[in-house]
């Protein structure tokens, strides 16, 4: 134990003292140039990945715009995504920190907001008629706004970091072999799960041998989101595996733990259902990504629960080397639902991506310089700066087209696969643009994946009472967010045990006795405290919020 400690400690020192040797003398102040114009400098955190290449100093495309602009001029901290985590809290426990980062989540920023690291966003930034944020506020409807912060706020009612718009709405939706469909005379796909098991027990006895339902390999990150498809049709949310508690559409109950609810136990009957007729994926909850790949190319699977853009790369997987093969993979705007009579559960995508930049303590100490730095990520909202930040510099690295931005010949193209990260011109290797962006410019985004998700949006609004569950806002105190953490992990580890029993056949849920110990072991691991605690924060957060939705209409 000693030796471990040992070990540790030098670890901290040496990773301590590497970053206090990489961060040098920065100017954290300001200057006047030569033209008499006051220059803020800042060090800027962020993380690297994908070998991806900067062009380094002040005489980038990127650090000129920034200085002429707004007068910043940025001074960085690229570290490894792999060492980002451990080397800024140890640059934020040694009192080094940078003046802001980008590389962070939500759940990290609130650690670290509660351990006086960060400065709060001031409310008057993105409040009043002419806010310095209004075009980072105006990514959002009005309404959607005060969702964001009620979500992204701490427990202290304070804003620590600018959230980043998500683009898409849903993505999320089953995805089937239409030939196969057709070949077999299914002309729909089912909206019931009684509907479901006939499609699956024709295909079955057509392919005997073949899977009908496997998954594109998100069981080795979270064994059971393979399942969501399921979790769904019974009116649990297909985030449930980290969200726990959620509250229903229609009847507006607040159930605090979602899994030992009558809904999950025949929700496990069902999957066992499907598993015991030799419908499922046997490895569904271990599957990666390559084996079911293997599984399309050797047509083992026929249904999937999955991206609505995923379905080209299907297609190109299951035919293989064989251009002539007949595949056409299909998304449907059909989910499927155990209670037709209530309605059908789809999922919509949250308002906002939980990361975007979060500002050192200390820095509100001279608002002006506070003010310079909101100015330039507001900037990066406005549609000029979505188009700097997506497509760089017109004429450059790309041009208009039929009105449409479109990169250059020799620069990498996101939406274009015939294009290399690796051996083309780069934004960042070329203009030093770190890449930040609150939101990706239209076009972009569209020939990424954009069109897709539109059209599984509009197909799920054209249904008849469909439903989706809204995020929870949650504010933990210290000990709560502590105690909250102890008992996940407890109550994580019991239920992903008996998500594979149940799966496995090891434990029955149609079993009374076998379902009781079940709910039992759970409740050994906390099950009643953290429904307590779920309830108490659920009920006291709701409170809060309404008192400041309130207030901010009274000071708009």
């Amino acid at each position: 134990m000693k030796l471990k400690k040992v070990v540790a400690l030098a670890t901290s020192v040496v990773l301590a003292s590497s970053l206090l040797a990489s961060c040098g003398s920065a100017g954290r102040g300001s200057y006047v140039d030569s033209e008499g114009n006051k220059i803020y400098t800042y060090r800027m955190n962020m993380y690297t990945q994908d070998q991806t290449e900067y062009a380094e100093g002040q005489d980038t495309d990127f650090a000129k715009r920034m200085k002429d602009m707004f007068g910043v001029e940025l001074e960085y901290e690229r570290i490894p995504r792999g060492d980002w985590e451990t080397k800024t809290n140890i640059s934020y426990s040694t009192g080094n920190e940078a003046d802001f980062t980008t590389g962070g989540k939500e759940p990290q920023y609130k650690k670290w907001a509660t351990n006086k690291y960060l400065d709060p966003i001031p409310e008057e930034a993105y409040t009043g008629d002419n806010p310095i944020l209004k075009d980072w506020k105006n990514l959002w409807s009005e309404e959607d706004f005060k969702q964001v912060l009620a979500l992204a706020k701490s427990s202290d009612g304070e804003l620590y970091y600018l959230p980043t718009l998500r683009q898409e709405k849903t993505q999320m939706c089953w995805d089937y072999r239409k030939d196969v469909f057709d070949q077999l005379g299914i002309t729909e796909f089912p909206k019931t799960i009684d509907e479901l098991y006939d499609v699956c027990a024709k295909i079955k006895a057509a392919y005997p041998d073949k899977i009908i339902i496997s998954c594109n390999g998100m069981g080795t990150t979270s064994p059971g989101s393979a399942l969501t498809g399921f979790f769904q049709a019974y009116w649990i949310p297909e985030l449930i595996l980290t969200q726990h508690s959620y509250v229903d559409p229609v009847t507006k109950e607040y159930v605090p733990y979602a899994l030992t609810t009558d809904n999950a136990r025949e929700m496990y009957k069902t999957i066992k259902k499907f598993n015991d007729a030799g419908f499922m994926d046997k490895e569904i909850l271990s599957l990666d990504k390559d084996t079911f790949s293997s599984r399309l190319a050797q047509d083992n699977c026929f249904i999937t629960y999955n991206y609505v853009y995923n379905i080209d790369e299907f297609n190109k997987k299951t035919k293989g080397t064989n251009p002539d093969k007949v595949s056409d993979w299909q998304w449907t705007g059909n989910m499927i639902t155990a209670f037709p009579e209530k309605g059908t559960i789809y999922k919509k995508d949250p308002l906002y991506s939980n990361w975007g930049p979060a500002f050192s303590a200390g820095i509100s100490d001279d608002m002006d310089r506070y003010n310079t730095l909101l100015k330039m990520f507001n900037w990066y909202a406005t549609e000029e700066g979505q188009m700097y930040m997506t497509y760089g510099v017109e004429g450059e690295s790309y041009e208009i087209v039929n009105g449409e931005p479109q990169m250059l010949p020799g620069w990498y193209d996101e939406s274009n696969p015939a294009t290399d990260k690796k051996t083309d011109k780069t934004l960042s290797k070329e203009f030093g643009s770190f890449g930040s962006q609150f939101a990706k410019q239209q076009t972009m985004f569209d020939n990424i994946r954009g069109k897709k998700v539109e059209a599984l949006w509009d197909a799920f609004q054209a249904q008849d009472k469909y439903y989706y569950f809204d995020q929870i806002p949650m504010r933990y105190t210290e000990d709560e967010e502590q105690k909250f953490g102890d008992l996940e992990t407890a109550l994580n580890a019991k239920r992903d045990e008996y998500l594979q029993r149940f799966f496995s056949g090891d434990v029955d849920p149609n079993n009374d006795a076998q379902w009781n110990a079940y709910i039992s072991d759970m409740n050994k691991v906390g099950l009643q405290e953290f429904i307590e605690l779920q309830t108490t924060v659920y009920e006291r957060t709701k409170a809060e919020i309404e008192k400041e939705n309130a207030e901010l209409a009274k000071a708009q």
